[in-house]
């Protein structure tokens, strides 16, 4: 602390709709500091004097003890001339040529607020729209900043006497709460039919009706914080079933709701870590195994992890208060694969040859967002989807650097700006398959790029010519941006080295579905050594063909024949060899559509076929999936040999996908059952990555791994790879907040980008 006794305080991070001014006020008020304190378009600027001891506290108390949903991320403190200050004050906030404060994520009910839902004698009690400063919609409902009322969707709600007296009182609980609002004054939740018609405007009767038509079977559209949900009863069998018809989704697996921890400690297993995510003010879907059957098979056919959450609105708090025994599908409210819908209209027209009826609510959504994913492996949370409590809490960088925009990938696409040291990821966008989609996508990024007045010079892009995020950053490099184009399995190394702030080279490891190669052909199995600028690709499996191009990622028995083909030629010892086969074997012998790959994820599509345990999939990851769950059956069993997949000399080295064939077929034969077989299959795959990277360490004698790939989400070749990593003394790097699949590219992009123009200037 500088000696004086005027002083400036400019404090960045989470500190704006989390109650930071109140509680500056307050502890201005415990040490008798004088000054002011307001928002802006950077943070939160406060004016203080008082004598040096009493300042001292006052800045530490600040940077130590801040309101919980509240992230401080630097306070930089200035000397001022005395000013004469008679108290202290909450000033208007204001708006500054820069654009750096930060939007708070979504927030589930606090505790207090659940109390006074279920109070009688409270004012608000059963009111589905309660929040004050420590919970409840943020970055859904925000148009612009500062996060102030008149910037989100609640500029329409003019607060009642009461609610006005509760938002300008410092000392309470809603001061400045923007969503603030009461049963006289705020929005209003309605029931109708599948045609539009309105059955009920009371709350309370709504969620009774709802538990009622759930038990009886029928389908519920409910407009949650960041779109629809889809909910049925999750015990159901023919609901769920009816379910999957209408939403045309045969296999993904549906999220459910269950009321507490205790309900579903009754038929999936939590650990501390699980709990404590559980009930984190995120409340995110959290992928739990199973131990007791309650739940419908067809919530998710064939697995045994379930993705389940808490409730996290009022309205959700309200429905398993009419039954805490409940336990209920909630899926995201679209069609298929598209985007989730989160506006009224377009709910009614395109959900409405699926839900028998609907929950809505007079409050627009701005900001859409599905519910976050993760899942916990050796003690480690990770995510599988960054969005809703995530979202859009900026990342640190490593370092300073100029601004970039990242387009990321056209799979579980996540777009990011990068401004100074921080860079703020878009929330899940999904698949960019459909001009839903794209336009989506499209929107989002205007309406992130105005929010912020981000202007970037710099577009960063997947290599692959095909990608719509890659016109995207066409687009913009016509428009005079400079495009930096950045390989697909470098942006997955680099996300985790940015995020985990490692420098100079590293092992990568990157195992996925599909990425577009230097060579042109599919990439996906790779081990690299990488720092922020390049990367040298020192090992890959062997290339094999892939019949049909896109078909094959649908009909994997494709795969399984080119698999089978590549080691026994047209006389391949299993498999059916009908005329669909014949076929298949054509095409690849004439080279007809048959784009190569070496995809990790590719090949386990394959050998999935070849077991028997998928013929044609539905969903991305759907036969490798149903793999892991054939080969956690096995490990019961299974004792590993030591086998290693044979490797060629030298580098780079390609790693024989042949002889891996070959060793799932000769299991087979020799008759081990289907579950050994896929255990002793992703034992190997295990096996050849650690030696891998002991081949490479001797090589540069690198220590660092990275792991990074969509195919790390399947957890058992995550627990044996870092197994064998730990056991050979590897330091191993995995990220933390970002995913494993493509939805961390965007931040590798933006590093590499940022990289690149370094050395530019240099």
């Amino acid at each position: 602390m500088k000696n004086g006794q005027n002083i400036r305080l400019r404090i960045t991070g989470i500190v704006q709709g989390v109650g930071f001014r109140p509680f500056v006020y307050r502890v201005a008020l415990k040490y008798g500091i004088t000054g002011s304190v307001r928002n802006d378009t950077r943070g939160v600027l406060v004016h203080a004097q008082g004598d040096t001891a009493s300042l001292d506290s006052f800045v530490e108390e600040i940077r130590g003890a801040p309101p919980p949903l509240s992230r401080v991320d630097s306070i930089s403190i200035e000397d001022e001339l005395p000013a004469d200050y008679d108290g202290f004050y909450i000033e208007k906030s204001e708006e500054l040529d820069e654009r750096s404060a930060i939007i708070p994520p979504d927030s589930a009910l606090c505790a207090e607020c659940l109390a006074e839902l279920k109070d009688p004698a409270d004012r608000r009690y059963g009111y589905p729209f309660i929040t004050c400063t420590n919970c409840g919609p943020r970055f859904s409902i925000v148009r612009d900043i500062p996060y102030d009322r008149e910037n989100t969707s609640m500029k329409l709600f003019t607060m009642c006497h009461i609610c006005g007296r509760e938002y300008g009182d410092p000392l309470d609980r809603r001061f400045h709460t923007q969503p603030n609002a009461c049963p006289a004054c705020g929005p209003r939740l309605e029931l109708h039919d599948a045609r539009g018609t309105m059955l009920s405007a009371d709350p309370m009767e709504i969620a009774r009706m709802t538990v009622e038509y759930a038990r009886e079977g029928r389908i519920i559209a409910i407009k949650s914080v960041g779109g629809f949900l889809l909910a049925c009863d999750a015990e159901s069998d023919s609901a769920v079933i009816e379910l999957r018809r209408r939403k045309g989704r045969p296999f993904k697996p549906f999220a459910i709701m269950a009321g507490s921890v205790e309900r579903a400690e009754s038929f999936l297993e939590i650990g501390n870590i699980e709990e404590r995510l559980l009930l984190s003010h995120e409340r995110p879907i959290l992928l739990m195994k199973e131990k007791a059957s309650l739940v419908s098979r067809h919530v998710a056919p064939g697995l045994s992890y379930i993705g389940l959450m808490l409730p996290y609105t009022p309205f959700q708090h309200m429905l398993f208060g009419v039954d805490r025994y409940l336990v209920l599908v909630m899926t995201s409210g679209n069609v298929a694969d598209e985007p989730i819908i989160y506006r009224d209209r377009q709910a009614f027209e395109e959900l409405g040859n699926i839900a028998d009826v609907f929950i809505t609510y007079n409050r627009d959504i701005e900001q859409f967002s599905d519910d976050s994913v993760l899942f916990v492996e050796k003690g480690m949370p990770f995510f599988a989807r960054r969005s809703r409590g995530y979202v859009p809490v900026p990342l640190l960088l490593a370092a300073d650097g100029p601004e970039v925009f990242a387009t990321g990938g056209d799979l579980k696409s996540s777009f990011a700006f990068a401004r100074g040291r921080s860079a703020v990821m878009s929330q899940f966008i999904g698949d960019l398959e459909s001009p839903s989609a794209n336009a989506l996508y499209r929107a989002e990024m205007r309406r992130f790029g105005e929010i912020y007045r981000f202007e970037p010079r710099t577009v960063a892009c997947d290599r692959h010519p095909g990608y719509f995020t890659s016109a995207i950053a066409g687009e913009l490099e016509a428009l005079g941006m400079h495009r930096i184009a950045v390989q697909h399995h470098h942006a997955h190394i680099v996300s985790v080295m940015e995020e985990r702030n490692l420098a100079g080279r590293v092992i990568g490891i990157a195992f996925d579905g599909t990425g577009y190669g230097t060579d042109g052909r599919l990439w996906g199995a790779e081990f690299l050594v990488a720092d922020r600028t390049e990367f040298e690709r020192l090992a890959h499996f062997s290339y094999f063909p892939l019949p049909g191009g896109e078909s094959a990622i649908r009909d994997v028995w494709k795969i399984g024949i080119a698999l089978l083909r590549a080691r026994y030629g047209d006389d391949y010892p299993i498999m059916r060899r009908g005329k669909e086969a014949v076929m298949v074997c054509e095409v690849i012998e004439k080279k007809i559509n048959c784009p190569e790959t070496c995809s990790i994820g590719r090949i386990f599509d394959g050998v999935a076929a070849i077991l028997g345990i998928a013929k044609s999939v539905s969903a991305e990851a759907e036969a490798a999936m149903l793999l892991e769950e054939a080969a956690l059956r096995g490990a019961e069993t299974w004792i590993d040999d030591g086998w290693v997949i044979p490797v060629s000399a030298g580098f780079p080295a390609v790693i024989s996908t042949e002889s891996l064939v070959e060793r799932v077929v000769t299991l087979r034969l020799s008759g081990r059952s289907v579950e050994e077989t896929a255990c002793a299959f992703h034992a190997a795959i295990a096996g050849i990555a650690v030696a891998m990277a002991e081949n490479i360490r001797g090589k540069d004698g690198l220590n660092d791994v990275v792991l990074s790939g969509g195919a790390f989400q399947n957890r058992l070749l995550l627990r044996l790879i870092i197994d064998g990593l730990r056991e050979k003394r590897f330091d191993i790097h995995l990220p933390e907040k970002i995913p494993f699949n493509d939805g961390c590219l965007a931040l590798g992009q933006i590093a590499v980008a940022r990289e690149i123009i370094q050395h530019e200037k240099r």
